[in-house]
This record gives C-alpha cells, structure tokens and sequence, in this order.
C-alpha cells in the first residue's frame, strides 16, 4: 500500500498535491476540516480521493467513501451508495433526519472512521445532506453544527 500511494503522489499536479496536503494535514491533526475538490471531468479528482483514501488506510484508519448513485461508486475504492449508509430517507424535506440508528453496523463504522469522501456531493439537495449532519450530530452526540454544507477549502484542479 505503502508503495502504491507513493507511486500515486509522484504523479499529481501541483494543485493535487496541494489538496492532499491540506486533507492529511487535516485528519492527522484531527481538524475535522471540509474540503471541496472541483474540477471538469478526467482532471483527476477520483485519482486524488483514491490516494487519500489508500493513505488513510495505510495508517490504518477508517475510510468511508461513498457516493450518490450505484455507477459512481465504480469510481472510488471500497465505496458505497449514500442512501444505503447513511439511510437517507428517498422522500426528503428540510426536517428529515437520516434513519442511521447507533445499534448498527454502520453506526460502529463511523464511530472509527477518519475521513468521509463523498464524490458527487454536490449533485445532492441540501436537505440531503442536512440530514445525514443532524443524524451524525444527534448519534455521536455533537451539539456543535458539523458544517457539511459550508466549504472551508476549495481546490480547483483545473
């Protein structure tokens, strides 16, 4: 894995380097930061998540990638539909609350994870992704918001 990642890095972009810098500076120092990367098709963007991913992984630690339809999840390594982890509810409001209960499975999988990728985030309604905070909020028992939505760095690849 070890090799694998290096091989990776050596050869991103500039501007790849600079977001996985920011990212593991970010889950090594337990930040909790949110990063958005934005770039037209084939700029590398799965490329970067796949070496972040195998990163974190390398060091042992949970990844949870996921995504929003069963086609993008070809994309990212080990990654799962969004709906189906975080049981977003198909018919969604702005009270709807993710149904993800602390007695599963996946409840303990978050509990360890370090990083969360969601690709193709923004193609999601906002009350989506409200959901899935208020339920990590009242499950791991954060009273702050999580800001899921607010985007503190952007990489544009480009």
């Amino acid at each position: 894995m070890a090799t694998l990642v290096n091989e990776q890095k050596a050869m991103f972009n500039p501007k790849q380097a600079i977001a996985f810098d920011a990212v593991l500076e970010s889950v090594t120092n337990n930040q909790g930061h949110l990063f958005f990367i934005h770039a037209a098709g084939g700029c590398g963007k799965t490329f970067l998540c796949n070496t972040i991913a195998a990163e974190v992984r390398k060091r042992e630690q949970v990844v949870l990638c996921i995504a929003s339809s069963g086609i993008a999840t070809l994309l990212l390594d080990r990654e799962r539909m969004s709906h189906l982890h975080f049981k977003i509810p198909l018919s969604i409001n702005k009270d709807s609350v993710a149904r993800l209960k602390q007695n599963s499975y996946m409840f303990s999988v978050i509990q360890q994870t370090k990083i969360i990728i969601w690709d193709k985030v923004s193609i999601y309604h906002k009350y989506d992704i409200d959901a899935v905070d208020q339920c990590l909020r009242d499950l791991l028992e954060v009273s702050d918001y999580l800001d899921l939505i607010a985007v503190e760095l952007t990489y544009y690849l480009e």
